[in-house]
This record gives structure tokens, sequence and C-alpha cells, in this order.
């Protein structure tokens, strides 16, 4: 069976949470706009810039496990991100099934959060099945 290792799985969300979250960061307001199909206000500005900045040190911290032989801090950062794209993943579909949210990006966002989590999980079961 040819699974994608955690290494390759940890390395995609690198890229994935650290560009996301300089998004964030940096253009809140246009992040927002094309992922939900609405205009922040003030407060939603600043939510999204900590959303940022926690998405860059999620991002960080998967680059950090990657190069991790796998011990104790490589395994709970592939639980939080397992978790993390699951839980984020299926807040977004929710949200856009109910209409809510104006656009694809949110569909796209939400299917591709749910499918990087389903694979960390399989990978982590198939990692400890091995051993």
């Amino acid at each position: 069976m040819n699974l994608m290792l955690p290494k390759q799985l940890l390395t995609i969300a690198t890229g994935a949470e650290c560009l996301a979250g300089l998004a964030f960061m940096l253009a809140p307001g246009l992040t927002i706009a094309l992922l939900f199909g609405v205009e922040p206000q003030s407060e939603g500005l600043m939510i999204g810039r900590i959303a940022g900045v926690a998405l860059l040190s999620l991002g960080i911290a998967c680059w950090g496990a990657s190069a991790d032989a796998g011990g104790a801090a490589r395994t709970g950062t592939l639980r939080a991100i397992t978790l993390y794209n699951l839980g984020a993943g299926l807040f977004l579909v929710v949200f856009a099934a109910s209409g809510r949210a104006g656009g694809l990006a949110v569909w796209i966002a939400g299917i591709l959060h749910l499918g990087l989590g389903a694979a960390f999980a399989v990978s982590m079961r198939s990692v400890r099945n091995e051993v």
C-alpha cells in the first residue's frame, strides 16, 4: 500500500499553513473575502491576523516535526495537525453547506482540510501498525 509518510504530509502542511498564515496576517480582508465571500469589519480583520499568527506557528511546528526522527514532539504535532485539519475542514464544510459562505473557495478549503486530516490519520495509524 503506497501511503504518504507523515514526513511528506508534514512538509505539505508546512507550506500550506505558512502560506495561509502569511495571507491572513498581511491581507486579512482579501483573504477573508476570497474564502467566505464577505467583507470583514475591523474586529474580523484582527481575528484574521491572530488566526494568521496561529497558522504560521502551526506551519513552523510541522516544519520542525518533519525533521524529527519520531519522538514525542513529532507525535504530538501529528496529532495536533490531524485534529486541526479535520476540525477546520468540518467547520468550513458545514459553514458552506449552511449557505452562509459565498463562493467556491470555502468548499475547496474545507474538502482539502478534510482530505489532509484523513491522510494524516491514516498515515499515523499505518506507522503505528508497522511498529
